[in-house]
């Protein structure tokens, strides 16, 4: 047999055949530390009324009007419409297009500008654990071993911050051709002969403006299932009392839930999962009331990859840089 097999052989062996019988936990804890950095891109809201093209013979809808081709629309040379209405009078120029009188019409579009906000997890969050664990050595004192547990976590951030935004107005003027339209509000017909015609090519102008700040709100909600592995060593400080010290490696699934909130003009959510790696540290203090069981407890800390989810061009980043549990339970032997 060649020398390379028989060490991992004798580390298997003294696994589930050692001279020290296995330990079964459970816990109970709290973790804390969680951040999450929150990321936006400028984001457009769609348009109430869409003001159509900027050309003649096509219709067109705005927050305060419209302009929609009737049946003359048929007719070659006519660009005129009976099929049109307006909300206010402050829409009405007299004087517009040279003295013959124009209606104005807009169409604005709220954009939520870009930005960026962090947040630390909203306080202490809910953990459960269960190891097993066996000493490969055995010792008065000191004893080395194998650490192997399940554990999950739950992690919620929220998050409220305020955004900027950007409102662009479209405004097309149209023309009265010198008819005085009826008083606001008014609304036309397909076919309103009798009614003052307006011109349907609209004289279209941009603008854009700040508006208003929004609130916005990112939640998260994420269950963490992670498998821990690692050496141990134990010292046993008086005769019933022990400190156990773990460190190794983490593999855990993060299942996610982001959801978001622009202040009312847009809202939505997206679940995620993602396979994570990392390591871990903890240290127990372990009092065992029999030869068979005891309580015990400690802390640990976790280092793991970033984890990244995204909606509707908003993104969160949830930063695990060092989370800590506390936890206290119960072990047999």
């Amino acid at each position: 047999m060649k020398k390379n097999t028989i060490i991992p052989i004798i580390l298997i062996a003294g696994v589930f055949a050692g001279p020290a019988r296995a330990e079964l936990g459970v816990s109970a804890g709290a973790s804390f530390n969680y951040r999450a950095k929150f990321r936006s891109a400028a984001a457009a809201q769609p348009r109430a009324r869409n003001p159509g093209a900027d050309a003649a013979d096509t219709d067109h809808y705005y927050d305060d009007g419209y302009n929609r081709t009737d049946s003359s629309s048929a007719l070659p040379g006519v660009l005129d419409t009976t099929y049109w209405g307006y909300d206010n009078p402050s829409q009405y120029d007299p004087l517009g297009d040279g003295g013959n009188g124009t209606v104005t019409m807009n169409s604005s579009r709220t954009t939520v500008d870009a930005g960026s906000s962090s947040e630390t997890g909203d306080g202490i969050q809910p953990a459960l654990e269960i190891y097993w664990r066996t000493d490969l050595t055995e010792n008065e004192r000191w004893n080395f071993g194998l650490r192997a547990a399940l554990r999950w976590q739950n992690i919620r951030i929220n998050n409220r911050a305020m955004y900027n935004t950007t409102v662009d107005t479209v405004s097309d003027t149209y023309s009265l051709n010198g008819n005085v339209p009826p008083g606001s509000p008014f609304s036309g017909v397909l076919d309103g002969w009798g009614y003052a015609l307006l011109g349907d090519d609209p004289d279209r102008a941009g603008t854009a403006a700040a508006g208003p700040r929004v609130l916005a709100t990112r939640k998260i909600n994420a269950n963490l299932f992670g498998l821990d592995l690692g050496p141990t060593a134990s010292l046993r400080i008086i005769e019933d009392l022990s400190a156990v010290a773990s460190a190794g490696g983490t593999v855990a699934w993060m299942q996610s839930d982001f959801s978001y909130s622009d202040g009312g003009l847009a809202s939505g959510n997206s679940s995620d999962g993602k396979c994570l790696f990392g390591a871990y540290v903890g240290i127990d203090l372990q009092y065992k009331f029999t030869e068979r069981w005891g309580v015990f407890a400690g802390a640990a800390c976790s280092l793991l990859q970033d984890f990244d989810q995204r909606a509707d061009g908003r993104s969160a980043e949830l930063q695990f840089g060092g989370s800590y549990t506390v936890r206290a339970g119960i072990f047999f032997q």
